[in-house]
């Protein structure tokens, strides 16, 4: 038995050793073709990105006045020197470019093989894969909110001179002048403010009130013991196209100011007749770079900071609900608008701190930014925050406010915030994938 058990062993273990040597080539090809398939989509995703911003400097050389062969000599150096960089063991043909008749679009193809390891096994040396990239310039139609704190610090250490020079420049930046002037259409709108906002000439279609109104005030006429003990009412004017935060239902939307839904303005001798109303009305939409430049050189510091009701301002005048306010001329796109964008640049130096509804239920400056800026988010629109010198409280609320940690800027100079502002209307005006 003893003789019988040894045999077998001896012959079993054969079997197995035969058995595995067979397996092992397919097991170690099925090990080698996970590792170069996870490898070759590691090069996949570089070399995509790479080709993806290839195409987009090719655009912009495009836009500079450069020929199709130094375009094409460009994205190929481009993707040569990016991928030489890297060390990647993928090897790519040139980039093959095409451009679409009529049109600033540029195509672009390139295809690469990746070196195998255990996959050699079972006869493939390389795998194939194919990368396609595509750029056009600009964004087709886009509306741009530049919302301003006019705050009264902003006058402090020149910040109202920075902001003026930074404002500018993206002006140019966002409505170029000469062969690119027509290569979307892009219109700004301008809103400022401070303690409150001064509706302007459209005081009446925001509110149904008249500038010119009066109101009943309430007083004390005798004071006992620390107490009233006798209220008098007296009437009195008011000339003013200042207005606070919206109440009721529609508090936090864009809905189309009318019953239930109005701007509620200044009534009382505690804001009516407050002096720091900044004096500067929205500007709507427009594509008018003197309007536009005016209004920023108009730009002056005075009273507090009201930021939930600039937010609220700027998304009113790019939002498509609010078409009957506005001239037929700066109607806003609407949200789902086919080639078409969104965004509001928020800019502020200190924190939200003022507030006129905190008791009727709409909450702090800051708790109206946040849900404001939800709603804003919610429908598309890009949010872009600019902290100038602001204090933690105010970048907080910024960094809340914008559309992602890449898109809320901090300046503490005004090198820093013409930086800033430049890096946003690039972003908004620039180039974009189209697959």
């Amino acid at each position: 038995m003893l003789n019988r058990l040894t045999t077998w062993k001896e012959n079993r273990e054969g079997n197995v050793a035969i058995i595995l040597a067979i397996a092992i080539i397919p097991i170690l090809a099925l090990i080698g073709i996970a590792i170069d398939l996870q490898n070759t989509n590691r090069s996949r995703q570089f070399v995509q990105y790479s080709l993806d911003n290839a195409v987009i400097a090719g655009s912009r050389a495009m836009q500079s006045g450069k020929s199709k062969a130094e375009i094409n000599a460009y994205i190929n150096d481009f993707v040569d020197g990016v991928l030489k960089a890297k060390n990647y063991s993928a090897s790519c043909k040139p980039v093959e470019v095409t451009y679409s008749k009529g049109s600033q679009d540029i195509n672009a193809t390139i295809k690469c093989q990746q070196e195998t390891t255990l996959t050699e096994l079972i006869g493939y040396q390389y795998l194939d894969f194919t990368v396609t990239s595509g750029s056009t310039y600009g964004i087709g139609n886009v509306d741009v909110a530049m919302v301003f704190d006019v705050s009264g610090s902003m006058g402090w250490s020149g910040k109202m001179s920075a902001l003026k020079d930074a404002a500018q420049d993206a002006v140019d930046i966002l409505l170029p002048t000469g062969a690119t002037a027509d290569m979307g259409d892009v219109r700004i709108s301008m809103v400022s403010y401070s303690y409150m906002m001064d509706a302007g000439p459209f005081f009446r279609k925001v509110t149904n009130e008249y500038p010119v109104r009066t109101y009943t005030e309430k007083y004390c006429k005798r004071y006992r013991r620390g107490k009233c003990r006798k209220w008098k009412t007296q009437s009195k004017t008011v000339n003013s196209t200042c207005v606070i935060e919206r109440t009721g239902s529609e508090a936090f939307t864009d809905a189309d100011p009318g019953p239930n839904a109005w701007i509620k303005p200044a009534l009382d001798s505690a804001t009516a007749d407050r002096p720091t109303c900044n004096p500067i009305p929205p500007l709507p939409l427009t594509d008018n770079r003197s309007a536009l430049k005016n209004y920023i050189n108009n730009l002056y510091p005075n009273g507090g900071t009201a930021g939930h009701i600039g937010i609220a301002w700027g998304w009113y005048t790019i939002a498509p609900n609010w078409s009957s306010v506005w001239p037929a001329a700066s109607n806003p796109l609407g949200y789902k608008e086919p080639d078409s964008a969104k965004a509001m640049i928020v800019m502020t130096d200190g924190e939200f701190n003022q507030e006129y509804n905190y008791s009727e239920g709409n909450g702090d400056s800051f708790a109206q930014a946040k849900i404001l800026c939800d709603k804003v988010k919610d429908e598309g629109v890009r949010i872009y925050t600019v902290a100038f010198q602001a204090p933690k409280a105010g970048q907080k609320v910024l960094e809340y406010c914008a559309s992602g940690t890449e898109f809320a800027f901090k300046a503490d100079s005004a090198n820093e915030l013409k930086d800033a502002y430049a890096k946003i209307a690039t972003s908004i005006s620039d180039l974009r994938i189209t697959y």
